[in-house]
């Protein structure tokens, strides 16, 4: 779960804004009847973390093709691109339940800034000295490019599927997932996540659907 810079948009939980787009004619179009076919049925999604890693595994090629046809696209501008993914993913969000899941809270690390330690300590009625040694690791933060982390798995704070200080939770897992900004230059990243989150994988499968793959050298 990585930390982000103040003032960006994210599509997670509480903190997702909706963002109106005009995609290109022939996508809208596409997106419409698919919208009306399918989206609303709430079945339509993939809602199991393991059912999304197995079909992420069986979909790695196509997420791949998708991911070289938008770096390369330049019909379509990062703030474009973004607000299409955006759309995509607000029902996404709203269908699949977190709290059905909660794989990211026991499979991924949990990133840190230093603000985060002193919303930990008011939620665990505990001295930030004492958070920082408990449950943060900055040497691994550091090796990873973060501030620190949190890396036990399942997370210490995670009591079933949900999280014991939800109210204190550390600003990364606030806005995950995160595909947006600059979902072109985080493609793999989402990739990978899709291993994870059903939210991502969804996503994902749904977008592969309406990007034309780049053509073949030989065509």
């Amino acid at each position: 779960m990585k930390p982000s810079q103040s003032g960006m948009r994210y599509i997670a939980g509480f903190e997702y804004e909706q963002h109106h787009i005009t995609m290109d004619a022939q996508a809208q179009r596409k997106h419409t009847n698919r919208t009306r076919d399918n989206f609303t049925m709430a079945h339509h999604w993939i809602t199991s973390p393991q059912q999304a890693h197995e079909l992420a595994a069986q979909r790695r090629a196509e997420f791949e093709a998708m991911r070289e046809a938008l770096e390369f696209d330049g019909s379509r501008d990062d703030d474009t691109l973004d607000a299409w993914i955006e759309t995509i993913a607000a029902p996404i969000i709203a269908a699949v339940d977190c709290k059905q899941c909660a794989n990211c809270c026991r499979s991924l690390d949990v990133c840190l800034i230093p603000s985060d330690v002193e919303k930990l300590s008011a939620g665990l009625l505990i001295s930030p000295d004492e958070v920082m040694t408990r449950y943060v690791d900055q040497a691994a933060g550091e090796a990873q490019g973060e501030w620190a982390l949190v890396p036990a798995h399942p997370c210490p704070f995670l009591n079933g599927n949900l999280c014991s200080i939800y109210e204190y939770r550390p600003h990364s897992c606030r806005v995950y997932p995160q595909l947006t900004p600059d979902f072109r230059y985080n493609i793999e990243d989402a990739i990978e996540g899709a291993f994870t989150c059903p939210i991502i994988y969804n996503v994902l499968s749904e977008l592969v659907e309406l990007v034309e793959p780049m053509p073949d050298d030989d065509e």
